[in-house]
């Protein structure tokens, strides 16, 4: 590109068609310490008082008569003409960064202004912006007159190049740049955004809630600043230019030890606790200078908080590659990572302070940062969910080893109670078959012998008292036949069975007791029915124990024809005021009988008063069965 020489730009033979827009870039006529508009250059002799300005650069670097301009004494007017005339019909030119306010003209007429131009710091109303100016084609070389002041910046005059071209394809590039600038804003929001989301899912683990910080910390640094064309301003459109500038940077100054901490939530070992301290503390300092200090101040004390975070994206550089070496979780995305985004902040810090010819690249860096950080999130998920699906499976096959083992417990238990109430048939058969006959057969025999005997001899009174004895001991004999074993359910079915204990517990306890019995089938087929007996038993015993009742019922349905029901209740003092003795297992024998045989079992406080227990068991007998009929 042709370059300005003693503010006289040569665009002979640059085609901005077919070449593009053109740099304004070179030597600019330039007349520190004056506001000079286009009258003023009407009048004979200001061309010998013109110095010479290179452009993008700041001026308070250069000398103006010999003098160090500084930025806080910067006002100046800046002038270059551009010849033959631009080879399109709309061109534009394209302003961006000018610290702190200025005025243009072009061709003589006022063009565009930003802010209030003045010559000292109350006068002036600092407002950087980036701005497309169209101007009209003359078919002449094209004028341009620019006024700056700067009492408010590091840096003054036009640091940022100035362009002229093709309105179209310059408001393409503004288009473009504001798409990237919005782009990248997004892209650290929804990354914030989604981080913030898992810390509130997982509070415990407290390193994505410090990721989530990092990146709105850096989404205001760049929606705040020149970087991205001040792209907050599209949402708050009457911002301050100074509150921009304070956003930015404090968002800078507090993402430091916010991305310390996230380190160090994640490599405690690595990272030093009292290095956060101090960044910490930092952070405090520069903030409350950013809040209450001038934007002068700010500026000249912006270089040590660079030289301290170079230092510590070294420090964090360094212990990342430790932490990698030591095979620490996920630190070798990270550090990779890092690697970018920590050369891309140095780069900028260089660039920032002119030590470096640079353009900032801290979006891209924080992108790729972003990017390492949730490859590692989701590889660290990926094993999650890999170990749970492993888990899952052996919990799966644990699952089915434990059913296997329930239904088999069940399946033993059952056999065990089967077994144990055929031990209890056979022993109650043999009793009823066996001792109680021969208990007979002795007591008979006795009483053939008792009328060959006198009245008055010692061995017939004997012999009576034998026959007495064997008497009681048949009866007992037979009692205990009976409670081992109801020896009705073989022939006559369930009625009298039960109807046989209840009426040996009411002469035993002096408690009225009623049954009643409503089943369809006459011979109760229930292969659980002997099961139903010893609850009955069980929960009639509890009653008669503890429930201080005058009066219990007993009743044994099927209602609908696929179930048992046994309910027992009684008008006791309810479950619970009724006394219980310590070590009682005949709830839990009565729960454990009742769940080996599929059953439901509810004991509960009675409508009215006492307690009632209920129990059902499925039952598959046939209704239908021409052998059945329901019972009167």
């Amino acid at each position: 590109m042709p370059r300005a020489l003693q503010g006289v730009l040569d665009m002979a033979g640059w085609d901005m068609a077919a070449d593009g827009p053109l740099r304004l870039d070179g030597e600019w006529e330039f007349y520190p310490h004056r506001l000079l508009s286009p009258d003023d250059f009407q009048e004979p002799g200001y061309m010998e008082k013109a110095r010479s300005y290179v452009l993008p650069s700041p001026w308070n670097q250069d000398t103006a008569d010999g003098t160090a301009m500084g930025a806080d004494t910067g006002f100046a007017t800046l002038r270059l003409r551009v010849g033959p005339a631009p080879g399109t019909p709309r061109p534009a030119l394209y302003l961006f960064n000018i610290n702190a306010a200025y005025r243009l003209w072009i061709d003589g007429s006022l063009a565009a202004r930003s802010g209030e131009v003045g010559q000292n710091a109350a006068q002036e109303r600092p407002e950087p912006s980036k701005r497309l100016i169209p101007f009209a084609n003359l078919g002449r070389p094209v004028d341009i007159i620019l006024q700056v002041s700067n009492f408010q910046y590091r840096d003054g005059g036009l640091i940022a190049p100035v362009w002229l071209g093709p309105q179209e394809t310059l408001q393409a590039w503004q288009d473009r740049s504001l798409g990237a600038a919005m782009f990248f804003v997004g892209a650290f929001f929804v990354m914030g955004l989604y981080h913030m989301a898992l810390f509130f899912f997982r509070p415990k683990t407290v390193s994505p809630l410090y990721f989530s910080l990092y990146c709105f910390a850096w989404m205001g640094n760049y929606a705040a600043s020149d970087t991205s064309g001040w792209a907050l301003r599209l949402f708050f459109p009457d911002i301050a230019t100074r509150l921009l500038d304070q956003i930015a940077l404090c968002c800078f100054f507090i993402s430091i030890p916010v991305g310390f901490a996230f380190f160090r939530s994640l490599y405690p070992e690595e990272f030093s606790r009292r290095l956060l301290a101090a960044c910490i503390a930092m952070c405090t300092i520069f903030v409350a200078v950013a809040a209450f200090a001038s934007g002068l101040t700010l500026a000249q004390a912006l270089p040590l908080y660079y030289l301290i975070s170079g230092l510590l994206i070294i420090y964090c550089l360094h212990r990342l590659y430790t932490a990698w070496r030591r095979g620490r979780e996920e630190a070798g995305f990270l550090f990779a990572g890092f690697c970018v985004l920590g050369l891309i902040g140095i780069n900028d810090m260089l660039a920032d302070m002119k030590l470096l010819a640079s353009t900032p690249r801290i979006p891209e860096g924080m992108l790729a940062f972003s990017l390492c950080q949730a490859f590692a999130l989701s590889r660290r998920l990926s094993r999650a969910f890999t170990a749970k699906e492993r888990l899952s499976v052996a919990l799966e096959g644990k699952n089915l080893s434990l059913e296997k083992e329930m239904a088999e417990r069940t399946r033993l238990e059952r056999e065990i109670v089967t077994i144990s109430e055929e031990e209890r048939r056979r022993i109650s058969l043999e009793l009823h078959d066996g001792l109680c006959q021969e208990l007979t057969a002795a007591r008979l025999h006795c009483d053939v012998l008792r009328p060959s005997c006198s009245g008055t001899d010692a061995g017939c009174e004997e012999l009576a008292r034998l026959s007495g004895l064997l008497d009681g001991l048949v009866d007992h004999a037979y009692d205990l036949s009976r409670g081992l074993w109801p020896l009705e359910h073989d022939s006559v079915g369930v009625g009298p069975s039960f109807r046989d204990m209840i009426q040996r517990l009411g002469e035993s306890s002096a408690i009225p007791m009623e049954f009643h019995r409503e089943m369809p089938c006459e011979t109760c087929r229930n292969p659980h029915l002997a099961q139903l007996y010893r609850i009955a038993q069980e929960a009639v015993t509890n009653a008669v124990k503890h429930s201080r009742a005058t009066r219990i019922l007993i009743s044994l349905t099927c209602p609908s024809a696929r179930a048992a029901v046994l309910v027992v209740r009684d008008d006791g003092r309810g479950l619970a005021q009724a006394e219980t003795t310590p070590g009682g297992l005949g709830l839990g024998i009565m729960a454990h009988r009742a769940r080996i045989i599929g059953a439901t079992l509810c004991i509960e406080d009675a409508p009215g008063g006492g307690a009632q227990v209920v129990c059902t068991v499925p039952c598959q007998a046939n209704t239908n069965d021409p052998d059945t009929r329901r019972a009167s």
